[in-house]
């Protein structure tokens, strides 16, 4: 007897290349069509959704109001709630798919169909403090399963009373990590860096959760003439990015500083022109860019943010004891003198194994599960 296709509705704040939204997009660039019937949904018409497979419906969510919306609003009708109810009637879904814990807004309207809820965590609990408390108790009580992007992040959705948790780690699509060493040459002279320089890249958004407060510090305690920091990585515009892009730029120290900004068509020639790479967030669950620059056999210096822990193995770096510049500084001197020793061949290796198709095949292990 042929077994029903099951529908999954997938929700998504923003539809760009945030890490959650490419697992998302990984995903459903390689589900069943066989098994599933699928629809999304999006708060945002971002860019990523020109690479979702054409014949999934997408529905886009209204939060940002027009003048009618605001009035209805302030009348105590919800536009977004409306629209989602909407959308619920529309695709009859067995399941709907969380793939953020920045949506509360979805639980409010899934508890009033019959619907089971996975949400899936790529979150650490500083991200937890832009939720309201009612909000968390949903998400952590509601969901009938919970997934975590690494064991760290799975424990802490059990720290709050989770049950029914499941661990998958993020992969990426390693077949696009090619970098045209041509390219990174040449983009290694426009930012006027001599051949024997070392350079640390950083990438992530320009945030104090992605650690680019540090930057700066970083750079007076290596205060090295012939060491190179690259940040790349969408530049937010608000106060403390301001501050800090003021003292990257009136540096004192020997070590320069390279902000790049967002990059597409260049990311991985970015990363490429590293000798290695830094991560400086003070948490971070399972950074792609982690696994990415390990895939380009780039040692990795990290603070033990989070996932960074569960990924890098001895050989392809080194975690420093604490949150600690000077630790950082510690081991990026040792990286660079060949005291630590690293492997690029194990890099290459480990990150290898975390593809889309492995990825996928766990993802679907955890699905039947359910």
């Amino acid at each position: 007897m042929k077994k029903d296709k099951q529908r999954i509705l997938f929700f998504t704040p923003f539809a760009t290349r945030t890490g959650s939204e490419m697992m998302l997009l990984y995903i459903l660039q390689q589900i069943d069509r066989s098994r599933f019937d699928v629809g999304i949904v999006s708060f945002a018409n971002g860019e990523l959704l020109k690479e979702f497979p054409s014949d999934i419906p997408v529905f886009i969510a209204p939060r940002k109001y027009n003048l009618t919306q605001k009035i209805m609003f302030h009348l105590g009708n919800n536009p977004t709630l409306n629209y989602l109810r909407k959308v619920a009637k529309e695709f009859k879904a067995d399941f709907w798919y969380i793939n953020t814990t920045v949506l509360p807004e979805v639980f409010t309207v899934a508890r009033e169909f019959p619907v089971k809820i996975i949400t899936h965590f790529h979150e650490l609990p500083l991200t937890y403090a832009y939720l309201s408390r009612n909000d968390m108790e949903n998400i952590i009580t509601r969901s009938d399963l919970l997934i975590g992007c690494s064991q760290v992040t799975c424990k802490a959705i059990e720290q709050a009373g989770g049950n029914n948790v499941a661990l998958l780690y993020e992969f990426i699509d390693t077949g696009k990590v090619v970098p045209q060493p041509d390219r990174t040459a040449q983009l290694r002279a426009e930012l006027g860096i001599p051949q024997n320089d070392y350079i640390w890249v950083l990438s992530g958004m320009t945030s104090e959760r992605k650690g680019f407060d540090l930057l700066p510090d970083i750079a007076e305690e290596l205060d090295d003439a012939q060491v190179h920091l690259i940040w790349v990585g969408n530049i937010i515009d608000d106060g403390l990015v301001y501050y800090i892009q003021r003292r990257c730029s009136n540096n004192k120290s020997k070590t320069r500083i390279h902000l790049v900004g967002k990059q597409k068509e260049d990311y991985y020639n970015y990363l490429d022109m590293g000798n290695g790479f830094l991560l400086t967030s003070r948490q971070d669950p399972f950074p792609l860019v982690m696994i990415e620059a390990a895939l380009l056999s780039k040692p990795i210096v990290s603070f033990p943010s989070g996932g960074a822990s569960e990924f890098i193995q001895e050989g392809m770096g080194f975690i420093t004891e604490d949150i600690s510049v000077k630790q950082m500084v510690q081991g990026m001197r040792k990286v660079m003198s060949g005291e630590i020793v690293t492997v690029p061949e194990k890099s290459k290796n480990r990150a290898a194994a975390f593809n889309v198709k492995n990825g996928y095949e766990q993802w679907i292990e955890i699905i039947d599960k359910m």
